[in-house]
């Protein structure tokens, strides 16, 4: 078989892996009414909110140290952003990692603007002891934390922390620093909507609620997300009936739509 076939061939065969999974994680979320705690961004909050009860999920946006602990211990997973810190979302974030790692629960770090600023940037490295599951980030913002100008630096920051590295752009990969996949999809209309990354990454948290498998998790919601993106794009003429048909799109998605727009490409390691 040509080597064109059969890359061609692979691909469709791990687009359809990753979209039946996807669907599994979805129907799981919604029968188990699985829940995310977030503790994230004020722009972020009500957007983060939409996509999580759109896929049939629930969540909690406290901050309140007195009761964080007990709403993280019955939560399935944890996101951590530090958009807007202050002492409040330090405090709260203190206490929910405590609470995640004393009730074994999955969380995801999005290490927001850590490029911009030496401080924020420090702060994150504190946050990168507590050992997240997932970090979700941009490009510049996976560079800062691992301190390297390197077209491979989310698989460095991966190796070096011992977690899946979740880069979002124009191109998504998520990599453990040894298997790197691809998701070629979403669309540029999404940079228009305010904190668009920010809840993506709540998202990625509802399949990691259900998929103990972070980099599976991962994936799983990045082709969700970004198919549905395209989806959504098509039948809109701006960023506000854009973020409106996103919701309805993440709302009845489904397992032939995901296999057949979705392009998800393993990457081969260098030798």
């Amino acid at each position: 078989m040509p080597n064109s076939l059969s890359s061609n061939l692979r691909q469709n065969q791990l687009t359809a892996f990753y979209a039946k999974g996807a669907i599994e994680a979805l129907t799981a979320l919604s029968k188990k009414r699985s829940r995310v705690h977030c503790i994230t961004s004020t722009v972020a909050q009500d957007i983060s909110s939409d996509v999580i009860l759109a896929i049939g999920a629930g969540s909690s946006f406290t901050l309140g140290t007195e009761e964080i602990t007990e709403l993280v211990a019955v939560t399935n997973s944890l996101v951590v952003n530090i958009g807007t810190l202050d002492n409040n979302r330090k405090n709260a974030i203190r206490a929910a990692l405590q609470a995640a790692n004393d009730y074994s629960k999955p969380w995801i770090l999005d290490p927001v603007s850590v490029h911009a600023s030496k401080t924020r940037c420090a702060y994150a490295k504190e946050l990168l002891q507590h050992r997240p599951h997932v970090i979700r980030a941009n490009a510049m913002e996976i560079k800062a934390l691992v301190g390297s100008s390197s077209p491979m630096a989310a698989q460095e920051l991966a190796l070096q922390q011992g977690c899946v590295v979740a880069q979002t752009g124009e191109t998504d990969l998520v990599t453990n620093g040894v298997k790197t996949i691809m998701i070629a999809n979403g669309h540029a209309m999404q940079t228009r909507i305010s904190a668009m990354g920010c809840a993506t990454t709540a998202f990625m948290a509802c399949f990691m609620a259900v998929d103990h498998d972070a980099f599976d998790a991962a994936v799983q919601a990045l082709l969700t997300m970004g198919v549905s993106a395209e989806l959504a794009a098509n039948k809109s003429f701006g960023p506000g009936s854009m973020h409106m048909n996103l919701l309805d799109s993440l709302y009845s998605i489904n397992e032939v739509t995901l296999a057949r727009y979705g392009h998800v490409l393993e990457l081969e390691a260098s030798k």
